[in-house]
C-alpha cells in the first residue's frame, strides 16, 4: 500500500521504491531556569584536566593549526563586532511546563479516519504537536554551549576536537525520554524566527525559516570564543514501522581563539514503532567531525541494538590525524547521558554530563529544563522580539496552556493565511525572500550540492535592527 501524507505532519520526503508500506512527499502547505545554573555548574567542573605527561607520538597533537587548503572558509561564520544585547543581568527561568490535556492521535487511527481522501489535504490536529517550533527544536543544540567554551580555551588541537565532538554529540541527548517521541514540533510559519539571547551562558542565537518547500531552516548562535551555523533541511524516510530521519546540512563552527573551521552532518537517526509499540529515537551508523585546517577528525560510532534489544545508547569516539592514522586520544560513554575521555582505549576524564530533565518528564512532554524554558518570555524578551518569534504564535501558546480547541482554531486560520500569501506571491510572480539570512551563492558550495544560508551582518542585521526597536521588512505571519 503506498499513501501520500502531509508534510504537516513529518515534514517527509519519498522514502524510494524499496520503502516495503508509505511513500511520504513533503508537499503539503499545511503548517507546514532556576534549576539551570546547578547544571552549568556541573558541566564546567567536568572540563577535562589534560596530562601533562609526554605524548606517545610526535604526531599525537598539533599545538598551533596547520591550514590544510580550507577551501570551503568563507561558508563558516565569522566574528561578529559585538553580542550585542549581552551582557546582561541575569534573569530567572522557569524549570517546567504545564502537562499536556490530551494524548496525541496514533498515526494507524489516522488513516483509518481518512481512508479514501487525499491526505495531502488533510491537517494532523494539533494533539499531535508538543508547544514548540521546529525553529526553538534546533535551539536545543545550544544546550552544552559550554563544551564550546571549553574547546575555544583549550591549547591542545586534538582535545579542541574532543570537546567539539562532544558538544555534537550532546545534542542528541534531548531525545533520551522516550515520550519526546511521541509529538511532533509546530512546523513553523515561513519568515517564523526564534531568537535565544542566554545571558548566563554568554550567547545569542537567532534562527529564520527559509524555505516552505522543502523545509528549511537556517541559524546562527554566536559567544565570546566562537560561533556555529548551519542551514538544516530535515527529511524522513519510513520503512514500514521506523522511520529514518536525516538532517541535510552541515553544522559548521568557527573558534575564534584559534580560527579554526570544524564541521559535521548531523547523526541519522531512527524513530522506532511508529505503527505501534513504544516509540523511541536513536541514532545510527557514525558521525564524523572535522577540523577543516588541521585534517584532523573523529568518528563516532553508535553501537547498533539487537533485534529484541531495545534503544541502544552506547557510542564510542575515535581520533585520526590528517593522514587517517588513529591517533590514542577518543571518546566513550552514552548519547543519553554521559561522555568520558580516552587514552588508548582506557577512560581518563569525564567530559559531559546530561542536564536535568523536567520533574516528572514522561508526563511533561519527555522535556529537559532547558527545553522548558524556550517558550519563555522573560524580560530579556518582553517588548524586544519581532512580531515572528515562535514564542508568539498563538495556536503554539493556547497548546502549552492547555486549551486545545482554541490552538486547533487558531492553526487552521494560520495555515489559511499563509496559503493566501503564497497565493498573492504567486498571482504577482515574486518568491520569498528571507529577512535575515541570503543565500550563499553556490559556487561557493562547490559540488557538495547543499544550499548555505548566512545571517544578515550590517544594518540590514536581525540584531541591530533588534538594538533599535524597528522591525523593518517584517511579514506578520501571525495575522489571521
Amino acid at each position: 500500500m503506498e499513501s501520500d501524507v502531509s508534510q504537516e505532519f513529518f515534514d517527509a520526503v519519498d522514502g524510494g521504491s524499496s520503502s516495503p508500506l508509505l511513500k511520504i512527499k513533503g508537499d503539503s502547505d499545511d503548517e507546514g531556569a532556576n534549576d539551570f545554573s546547578d547544571a552549568t555548574a556541573r558541566q564546567a567542573e567536568d572540563k577535562v584536566v589534560v596530562d601533562d605527561a609526554p605524548s606517545d607520538s610526535e604526531d599525537e597533537v598539533s599545538e598551533t593549526p596547520t591550514p590544510q587548503g580550507d577551501r570551503y572558509a568563507p561558508l563558516f561564520p565569522a566574528k561578529p563586532k559585538s553580542l550585542t544585547p549581552l551582557p546582561l543581568s541575569k534573569v530567572p527561568r522557569r524549570s517546567n511546563i504545564p502537562a499536556p490535556t490530551v494524548m496525541p492521535p496514533s498515526l494507524i487511527g489516522f488513516l483509518r479516519k481518512n481512508v479514501g481522501k487525499d491526505l495531502s489535504q488533510i491537517s494532523m490536529p494539533v494533539s499531535s504537536n508538543e508547544p514548540f517550533s521546529l525553529l526553538q527544536r534546533a535551539a536545543e543544540v545550544m544546550e552544552y554551549s559550554v563544551l564550546l567554551d571549553h574547546a575555544a580555551s583549550a591549547s591542545d588541537a586534538v582535545e579542541r576536537l574532543l570537546y567539539v565532538t562532544a558538544y555534537a554529540l550532546s545534542s542528541l541527548s534531548c531525545n533520551r525520554v522516550k515520550e519526546r517521541s511521541i509529538r511532533k514540533p509546530f512546523n513553523p510559519m515561513l519568515g517564523e524566527t526564534y531568537e535565544l539571547v542566554r545571558e548566563d551562558l554568554g550567547y545569542r542565537f537567532i534562527a529564520e525559516k527559509v524555505s516552505h518547500r522543502p523545509v528549511q531552516l537556517a541559524y546562527q548562535a554566536d559567544g565570546k570564543d566562537w560561533s556555529v551555523a548551519q542551514s538544516p533541511m530535515p527529511t524522513q524516510k519510513f520503512w514500514g514501522k521506523s522511520a529514518e530521519i536525516v538532517t541535510e546540512g552541515k553544522m559548521r563552527l568557527t573558534l575564534h581563539t584559534t580560527g579554526e573551521h570544524f564541521s559535521w552532518s548531523n547523526a541519522t537517526s531512527f524513530l522506532r514503532n511508529i505503527i505501534a509499540g513504544e516509540k523511541y529515537s536513536e541514532p545510527v551508523g557514525e558521525m564524523s567531525v572535522v577540523n577543516e585546517t588541521t585534517g584532523q577528525k573523529t568518528v563516532s560510532a553508535f553501537k547498533a541494538g539487537g533485534m529484541f534489544s531495545g534503544r541502544s545508547e552506547e557510542v564510542v569516539t575515535k581520533t585520526l590525524d590528517s593522514s587517517g592514522r588513529e591517533l590514542p586520544l577518543g571518546l566513550t560513554g552514552t548519547w543519553t547521558t554521559s561522555l568520558q575521555m580516552t587514552k588508548n582505549g582506557s577512560a581518563t576524564a569525564p567530559v559531559w554530563n546530561a542536564g536535568p530533565l523536567v520533574p516528572n518528564a514522561p508526563k511533561h512532554y519527555g522535556l529537559t529544563v532547558f527545553a522548558a524554558t524556550l517558550n519563555e518570555i522573560t524580560p530579556i524578551e518582553d517588548h524586544k522580539l519581532p512580531p515572528t518569534d515562535s514564542r508568539l504564535r498563538p495556536d503554539q501558546r493556547a497548546l502549552e496552556d492547555g486549551d486545545v480547541d482554541q490552538a486547533e482554531e487558531v492553526k487552521v486560520k494560520l495555515e489559511e493565511s499563509q496559503r493566501a500569501r503564497r497565493r498573492e506571491m504567486e498571482s504577482a510572480g515574486q518568491t520569498w525572500n528571507p529577512r535575515w539570512f541570503t543565500r550563499v551563492d553556490d559556487d561557493l558550495v562547490g559540488n557538495e550540492g547543499e544550499v548555505v544560508w548566512r545571517l544578515k551582518s550590517g544594518k540590514e542585521g536581525y540584531w541591530e535592527e533588534r538594538s533599535k526597536g524597528n522591525w523593518t521588512g517584517v511579514v506578520p505571519v501571525f495575522e489571521t
